[in-house]
């Protein structure tokens, strides 16, 4: 008898719809679409600005380019930049709604990703200052989200088991 009421609100808690994600990680996704904005805005400021970014590439280069490099180094950079950043887009906008579905290997996954992407925009950043309007608040972001995923206690409770989840609630209510 009491395998059977344990494994009937074992059944009960499982089918039990997702909760609504806390309100740390509904903040989360005003952070990703302000690092999506950022994303996109960073390859179309290299389009526009061929200019500058020549004269970053030069300086990064110390000047010794080979003229007939010059235009084939700016076309790879700005195709490296848009490639890298649609990547970026696709993996955040793949990896939040698992988060706030409350899948604990996406809060993972979306942490390390973070982690890497703030690595490697500070390594850009080091080799020359041209890109650091979207550099400083992309990683100002990215700790600020890493922080909501895993300092607040509601965000830590919802990447708890279902079964955790629903047996922690009854025990609050006894």
């Amino acid at each position: 008898m009491e395998s059977q009421s344990y494994h009937h609100r074992a059944d009960t808690a499982a089918s039990l719809p997702p909760s609504r994600a806390p309100r740390p990680l509904r903040w989360l996704v005003v952070g990703v679409v302000a690092s999506i904005a950022l994303l996109i805005a960073l390859p179309i400021v290299m389009m526009i600005d061929q200019a500058g970014l020549r004269a970053a590439i030069e300086e990064d280069t110390g000047g010794g380019l080979n003229p007939e490099w010059k235009d084939w180094v700016l076309v790879a950079t700005i195709v490296y930049a848009v490639v890298l950043h649609l990547i970026d887009v696709a993996l955040l906008l793949w990896l939040v709604p698992r988060v706030l579905r409350g899948r604990n290997w996406a809060r993972i996954t979306l942490t390390i990703y973070l982690v890497v992407a703030t690595y490697f925009s500070l390594y850009s950043a080091a080799q020359g200052a041209m890109f650091l309007w979207a550099v400083i608040p992309t990683d100002i972001l990215h700790v600020l989200m890493i922080g909501l995923l895993w300092i607040p206690a509601s965000s830590r409770q919802h990447f708890k088991p279902q079964t955790e989840r629903t047996s922690g609630a009854q025990a609050h209510r006894s």
